[in-house]
């Protein structure tokens, strides 16, 4: 095992579960040293290649990876625990490291409920791009090896002895990843979104409004081919790419789509609602980029922009419908996956910011761990609704709880999300103005609406500065969330500080 991970980019495995005695490793590979071994090996300076720790290192690592996934413990009363899968991209400074997590819960004949378990895919801090531009396959290879190793687990954890050719088979698999990766290596993640529809979809002044050149939108003409842009956003380079839609630029990268379409980590997929008469063209272009995306056995994440929602015609019957129509046919054609809509208006571009910031969400393996945990740290706080953002006013994770309904009179939490995702950028801009002139003296600011109250606060996360919003029954339960908010930073801030890259 030892000479496989020393060829590889790989330096370490450890597979933790929370037993009896709390957080422990059950399987490390390599495995662990004593002190004096570790002293030895230091001294001979031998190859730095592979990870080599004591007992106590890979402790430290359980307890921090297991931390994340069983916070104080109240899920452990979760009926649904087998249900919990999620991935985490976590860094361990101490050992110069960074893992992609897998965490989930196993169901043992001895035990009465499921056991919280967290498995590392340990690599050079300073590779980590290698976990995040083959992030995909790495999951997927992740996934299907514990849908067989599980049921070894059943009967209870084995000698490592035992099972040892289960990592060893696994280990070949993430060595072929890395001998045909996504993408070159590079020490710094890249990431490729695609912004695709027909012509006069608005593709260009969604771009536009992104990038607040307001006055660009005047004008505007159509796009001539691809044009690539690019921003740095969260610790990555993200490369634009505006696909104009004109039906000679659509065959074109259908057929060179090695080059266009390959590699492609977010589309975004533009379609105008005022036009009916295109609806049918629309879908089809989107149907032949999917077919190609899956020859390219990628599973790449769409947005759905139905563009030129305009305040004043949105409530139209004739948009209305043509709203519902377009949805059902995405639907129709999304086999049973999840399916992501954004209404969206160059006259409320807050409506676009939520879109792209919806987005750039779903390119962090973080996110939904985040999200768990925003979630524990709410239903302890007791708060409706939480929002996290970033200083720029994007929704990094949110929470919705049932109670809201009864608050917002809205039937839907995803209808309650909706709304506070729509306006949260506002409060972040309003924020940075007016603290800026010193009209808030403190980093909070309280709206009191109705028989609620909104709690808007400016974190700080390691050097950065976010956001995060509560809506609440009382302003009493401030002070629950002033005493908690700091477990909760800390427990999530190398998750954030890892959201992208």
């Amino acid at each position: 095992m030892d000479t496989l991970i020393e060829k590889s980019i790989i330096n370490g495995l450890v597979f933790s579960s929370y037993e009896d005695l709390g957080p422990q490793p059950i399987y490390c590979f390599p495995n662990y040293l004593s002190i004096k071994e570790l002293e030895q090996i230091n001294n001979r300076g031998e190859s730095k290649n592979i990870l080599r720790l004591s007992l106590r290192d890979y402790t430290q690592i359980s307890i921090k990876n297991l931390t994340l996934l069983i916070g104080d413990g109240s899920i452990l009363n979760n009926s649904d625990l087998e249900n919990y899968r999620y991935f985490g991209v976590i860094p361990y400074p101490d050992f110069n490291s960074t893992s992609l997590t897998y965490f989930h819960f196993i169901k043992r004949d001895t035990d009465e409920f499921p056991v919280a378990t967290a498995f590392s895919i340990l690599i050079d801090e300073n590779k980590r791009a290698f976990l995040y531009n083959n992030m995909e396959r790495l999951k997927s290879v992740t996934s299907e090896f514990f849908e067989t190793f599980d049921k070894e687990l059943s009967q209870g954890f084995k000698p490592q002895e035992e099972i040892i050719h289960f990592f060893e088979s696994f280990i070949g698999k993430l060595i072929e990843i890395e001998n045909s990766p996504t993408t070159p290596f590079t020490t710094h993640r890249k990431m490729k979104i695609l912004f695709a529809g027909l012509d006069d979809s608005g593709k260009t002044s969604f771009l536009l409004s992104v990038d607040r050149k307001y006055s660009k939108l005047i004008g505007l003409k159509p796009t001539k081919g691809a044009k690539v842009s690019s921003i740095e956003a969260l610790g990555a380079t993200i490369f634009l790419w505006d696909l104009g839609g004109q039906l000679s630029l659509r065959k074109k990268y259908l057929s060179k789509a090695q080059i266009y379409l390959y590699e492609a980590d977010l589309l975004f997929y533009f379609i105008d609602i005022r036009n009916k008469t295109r609806f049918e063209e629309s879908i089809d272009y989107l149907k032949n980029i999917k077919k190609v995306l899956k020859s390219f056995n990628q599973d790449t994440p769409i947005i759905y922009v139905l563009s030129k929602g305009d305040p004043d015609t949105l409530n139209l019957p004739e948009i209305k419908s043509n709203i519902e129509n377009i949805k059902k046919q995405i639907i129709d054609n999304s086999n049973g996956n999840k399916t992501d809509f954004y209404i969206t208006s160059i006259f409320e571009v807050f409506s676009i910011l939520r879109a792209f910031s919806s987005g750039i969400s779903k390119l962090s393996p973080n996110r939904e761990l985040i999200r768990h945990n925003l979630s524990n740290f709410s239903k302890e706080t007791k708060t409706y609704l939480t929002l996290l953002l970033s200083s720029d006013g994007l929704v990094l994770a949110d929470y919705s709880s049932p109670e809201s309904k009864k608050i917002t009179h809205l039937q839907k939490n995803d209808e309650i999300l909706n709304i506070f995702e729509l306006t949260a950028p506002q409060f972040a801009i309003l924020f940075k103005i007016f603290s800026k002139y010193k009209a808030i003296p403190q980093n909070e600011a309280i709206f009191k609406v109705t028989d609620s109250v909104i709690l808007f606060k400016k974190i700080k996360v390691s050097e950065y500065d976010m956001f995060i919003l509560f809506l609440m029954k009382e302003e009493t339960q401030k002070e629950k969330i002033n005493e908690r908010l700091p477990d909760f930073l800390n427990l999530t801030q190398d998750l954030l500080l890892r959201y992208i890259s």
